[in-house]
């Protein structure tokens, strides 16, 4: 029988942190958002406390006194890292997958009997954790939204569930809907008010009834929770349309040498992105945010240009966007927020012609691939370019960072014997 899986990797920030702190298994953890504002990231034994998802640290500043929950400051290279070397191991063993987000893949697998299937999903399991040292679940049911709900029944189980037909039947008249991927909030009342609490209400109602108050998307929903399958399992993703760098400051700035140095950060970044996925931009954009509590709310703003011919020289789009903070920067405004936003993206193989301009005009410069080698060889930003400040003032909060251990030399863990 053909079906359809998800591997998830299990609290996967604390555990990217957890990989090179051994010592931190089985204690409470947390990872912070940007400016180690709210929880982003729980520990089991966190989320055993009652600790919710996003709530601000101030919040529960005593809590984490008393239990003596260790807390960390996001490290995205480093999961980014982490997520890429899981994928890497999942491609070897599985044939077809489709990543989701930084932590999670849907996959197809065949099996003859549901004992063969759970032995082979735990194989994997061993395997992956094996290689990379993350601890990941593994799910497998007839669609991607039974397969969603088998993965949350993973977790709690060894890591490893198979729902076949029969067990999902089973299951049904006690699987409330607001556990289903993609019921949220205000839909599940929706649903409620219709008198379908109950995967199973749902499966019984008539197609038509369900159709006419809830559209496409609740017929498609009552298809995957009765067995038929809506949404396939597809390696071919969307052409990427844009790409965004943003961060608050960690004080407001009024500096525009310091908003200048954010720019450059940000639009490092984005373009860094960019060549990694061989693209060229046309469209670049700038913004500068206010705080939202104060009288300078509205004083905020963004500019951008278009370019007729694509461009990733960072040179060439650091002058843009340095002109666009010249035009939108005011003295007398505190900034809290600054951000990079390209678009109009085309393969950086084919080169437009333009009837309006020169395509010579957009000049490439060679530091861009001096930048590049610097960077992958001795970790990401070590070498910049923009800079206008010794110190990064606009910098988010963020004084409990891990070491880069997987992007930088520098920071590569020691083991002593």
């Amino acid at each position: 029988m053909n079906y359809i899986g998800v591997i998830d990797c299990n609290n996967f920030f604390v555990s990217c942190e957890r990989l090179f702190r051994p010592d931190l298994v089985g204690k409470p953890v947390v990872v912070l958002s940007s400016n180690d504002g709210c929880v982003v990231a729980r520990s089991q034994e966190v989320k055993d406390m009652g600790v919710p998802m996003g709530v601000p640290i101030f919040q529960i500043k005593d809590m984490i006194k008393d239990k003596g929950i260790i807390t960390f400051s996001s490290h995205f290279a480093l999961y980014r890292d982490i997520s890429s070397r899981v994928f890497t191991v999942v491609k070897t063993l599985l044939p077809t997958r489709e990543i989701y987000s930084i932590d999670e893949a849907f996959f197809t697998i065949s099996a003859h009997s549901k004992a063969e299937l759970e032995a082979t999903l735990r194989a994997m399991k061993i395997e992956i954790e094996r290689q990379v040292g993350i601890p990941v679940s593994l799910a497998v049911a007839a669609t991607k939204t039974q397969a969603k709900y088998a993965n949350r029944l993973a977790k709690k189980s060894g890591g490893v569930t198979v729902l076949d037909p029969a067990d999902w039947e089973a299951l049904t008249p006690m699987i409330p809907l607001q556990n289903i991927w993609g019921v949220g909030g205000k839909l599940e009342m929706r649903y409620k008010n219709a008198g379908l609490v109950t995967v199973a209400d749902l499966i019984a109602c008539p197609k038509s009834r369900i159709a006419s108050m809830f559209g496409i998307v609740g017929v498609r929903l009552q298809a995957e929770l009765a067995g038929m399958p809506m949404y396939a399992v597809s390696e071919v993703h969307a052409p990427q349309k844009s790409i965004m760098s943003s961060r608050s400051f960690e004080k407001n700035v009024t500096e525009i040498a310091v908003v200048k140095d954010a720019v450059a950060y940000h639009l490092r970044q984005v373009v860094a992105e960019l060549r990694h996925l061989r693209l060229k931009t046309k469209n670049l954009s700038i913004f500068l945010g206010t705080s939202r509590h104060g009288d300078y709310l509205l004083r905020g703003g963004s500019l951008g240009v278009e370019n007729m011919t694509p461009t990733d020289d960072i040179v060439f789009l650091l002058k843009q966007a340095f002109a666009l903070v010249d035009r939108l920067y005011d003295a007398e405004v505190p900034y809290k927020k600054a951000g990079v936003y390209i678009s109009g993206f085309s393969p950086k193989t084919v080169i437009q012609q333009s009837l309006f301009t020169d395509t010579d005009e957009v000049t490439y410069s060679p530091i861009n691939d001096l930048l590049d080698g610097f960077n992958a060889r001795y970790g990401a930003d070590m070498v910049t370019i923009g800079t206008h400040t010794k110190e990064r003032k606009w910098q988010s909060k963020s004084e409990q960072k891990s070491p880069a251990y997987t992007t930088r030399w520098s920071d590569l863990a020691v083991v002593k014997t």
